[in-house]
C-alpha cells in the first residue's frame, strides 16, 4: 500500500505566504474597483446637477432639443435623469407647460423610435421614460410595446402605462393579458388595469367572461378597487362563478355598491362552501352597513372558521354599533365563544375607551348605559376587560374610578378577580390599596344601591 507522507512545515508556511499574497491582491483590486465606481458615480451625479442647473423655467421646446444634440450618451442618461425628476417636482404652474415641451420634442420621438427598433437594454428605458409623459403617441407605443418578444420589455410597458393611467390603454391591455409573460405578478397586472379603467370599469367586464380561470381572477380583483353600479350585473353574475379565488374577488367589488342586488349576491356569498369567500362577503356587509345585513352576520357568528367569525362580528360592529342589547343576545343566545369573539372585536374597536370616559362622568347621559354594558361585562366573566381597566387603561384616576365601581359588583367571582389584579406588579398602588382594604359585597347586596366609595 503506496504510503502518503505528513505534509513538512515548509510546505504550511509556503501555503500561507501564497494565501496572504492572494488576499492581498484580492483586497487591492477590490479597492480600485470601488474608487473607480465612486469616481464613475460622482461623475455622474455632476453631470446630472449641471444639466438640473440648465433645465429650468419657462420650457421650450428648442431648448430641451438643443441641450440634447450637443450631448454625448452618458450625459443623454443624465439629462432623462433630470426630465423625470422634473415631471414630478417641477412645479404646479410650470408642470403643464413642462410636460408640453417633453412630448412636442424630438426627445420623446426618440423614445418612440428606440422602443419600437432598439436594443433590448434601449427599449426598457424607452418604455420607461414614455411612462412620465403623458401623450397619445406615447401611450399607442407602450400598447404595441406589450407584445414585445422580451418579457424585460413588456413589463417595463405595463408599468409605464400604469404610471400613465392611461385609459386609451385599457382594450389592449385587456387583449395582450393571455399573452404577457408571466414573470409579470398578477397583482401588478390588476394594479395597473384598475389604474387605467378607473372611472369606466365597463371596459373591464370582458375579463368576467373569460375561459381562464387566471384572467376571471384578474379581472374580478381590478374591479374589486374600481367597481360602481355599471357592473353591477356582470358582477352578480360573477358572484356564481365556479373559481373560489373569483367569488371572492366580486364579493370585495360588491363593497362599492350599496344597491340592493349587490346585498342580494353577498347574501348568498356569506354562506358560500369555500370560508375565504363566506370571510370576504360578511366584510363587505359590514362595510356596506345595510341593516339587512345584520341578521345574516349573527348567524355567521357561529362559523367553524374562528377567522369567519371575527369578520362577522366585524360586520355587525358596522352594521348595529356596539350596544348593550347585541351583547346580551349573543351572550344569551349564542356559545361563549361567540361573545367572546363580539368583544374582541369591539375591544379592538376601541370601545373601552369610550366606555371608560362614560363611567368616569356619572353625570353623563350615557353613564348609565355604559354602566349596564359594565355589568353585562362583569356577569359574563369577561376578564380581558377587567385587566383593561384596572392595569392598562392610560388614566389612573379612571383606573381608581373603575375599580370603585367594580368593587360594587355583587359578584363574588368579581372582587376575586380584583384581589388578584392588585397583586399584580403594574397595578397602580393607588388602585392597588383600594382592592385591597375593601370588603367583598355580599351576593345579596341591591346593585342598584352602588356608588362611588
Amino acid at each position: 500500500m503506496l504510503e502518503v507522507s505528513a505534509p513538512s512545515l515548509e510546505f504550511f508556511e509556503t501555503a500561507l505566504i501564497v494565501l496572504a499574497l492572494c488576499n492581498f491582491v484580492l483586497g487591492v483590486g477590490m479597492f480600485f474597483l470601488m474608487q473607480v465606481r465612486y469616481s464613475q458615480n460622482l461623475s455622474r451625479g455632476t453631470r446630472r446637477l449641471g444639466y438640473a442647473s440648465l433645465i429650468v423655467p419657462p420650457y421650450d421646446v428648442q431648448s430641451l432639443e438643443g441641450l440634447w444634440a450637443v450631448a454625448r450618451r452618458e450625459d443623454r442618461e443624465a439629462i432623462e435623469e433630470v426630465l423625470v425628476g422634473e415631471s414630478s417636482f417641477s412645479g404646479e404652474e410650470n408642470h403643464a407647460g413642462f410636460l408640453e415641451a417633453v412630448s412636442a420634442s424630438n426627445i420623446h420621438a426618440g423614445w418612440i423610435r428606440r422602443l419600437q427598433k432598439g436594443r433590448t437594454l434601449e427599449r426598457v428605458r424607452a418604455a420607461r421614460m414614455l411612462g412620465y409623459f403623458p401623450d397619445p403617441r406615447g401611450v399607442e407605443a407602450l400598447a404595441q410595446a406589450l407584445r414585445d418578444g422580451s418579457p424585460k420589455v413588456a413589463l417595463s410597458s405595463v408599468l409605464s402605462l400604469g404610471r400613465l393611467k392611461a385609459r386609451a390603454a385599457v382594450p389592449a391591455l385587456v387583449e395582450a393579458l393571455p399573452h404577457l409573460p408571466r414573470i409579470i405578478p398578477d397583482i401588478t397586472l390588476t394594479a395597473v388595469l384598475a389604474s387605467c379603467a378607473r372611472g369606466e370599469p365597463r371596459s373591464l367586464r370582458q375579463l368576467l367572461k373569460s375561459p381562464d380561470d387566471r384572467l376571471r381572477h384578474i379581472g374580478a380583483w381590478a374591479l374589486s378597487e374600481i367597481a360602481d353600479a355599471s357592473v353591477l350585473t356582470d358582477l352578480t353574475a360573477t358572484a356564481r362563478d365556479s373559481y373560489p379565488e373569483v367569488r371572492a374577488k366580486v364579493a370585495r367589488a360588491l363593497a362599492r355598491i350599496s344597491d340592493p342586488p349587490s346585498l342580494e349576491a353577498l347574501a348568498i356569498l356569506a354562506y358560500d362552501p369555500v370560508w375565504f369567500v363566506r370571510l370576504r362577503a360578511l366584510n363587505s356587509l359590514g362595510d356596506i352597513g345595510k341593516p339587512e345585513g345584520a341578521g345574516i352576520a349573527l348567524v355567521a357568528l357561529d362559523d367553524e372558521v374562528r377567522e369567519v367569525s371575527s369578520r362577522a362580528a366585524y360586520a355587525l360592529r358596522k352594521i348595529q354599533g356596539m350596544a348593550v342589547d347585541l351583547a346580551v343576545e349573543v351572550l344569551r343566545t349564542k356559545p361563549r365563544a361567540n361573545f367572546e369573539i363580539l368583544i374582541s372585536e369591539w375591544e379592538r374597536a376601541g370601545f373601552l375607551d369610550g366606555l371608560a370616559r362614560d363611567l368616569a362622568d356619572p353625570s353623563s347621559a350615557r353613564a348609565e348605559a355604559s354602566r349596564d354594558f359594565l355589568s353585562v361585562l362583569i356577569a359574563a366573566g369577561v376578564s380581558s376587560t377587567l385587566e383593561s381597566f384596572v392595569l392598562l387603561y392610560p388614566d389612573a384616576d379612571i383606573r381608581l374610578r373603575i375599580a370603585q365601581l367594580l368593587l360594587e359588583a355583587p359578584q363574588p367571582q368579581v372582587h376575586t378577580q380584583l384581589v388578584a389584579l392588585a397583586q399584580d406588579s403594574r397595578c397602580d398602588p393607588r388602585v392597588a390599596r383600594a382592592i385591597l382594604e375593601s370588603e367583598p359585597v355580599p351576593v345579596a347586596h341591591n346593585a342598584s344601591q352602588a356608588g362611588p366609595s
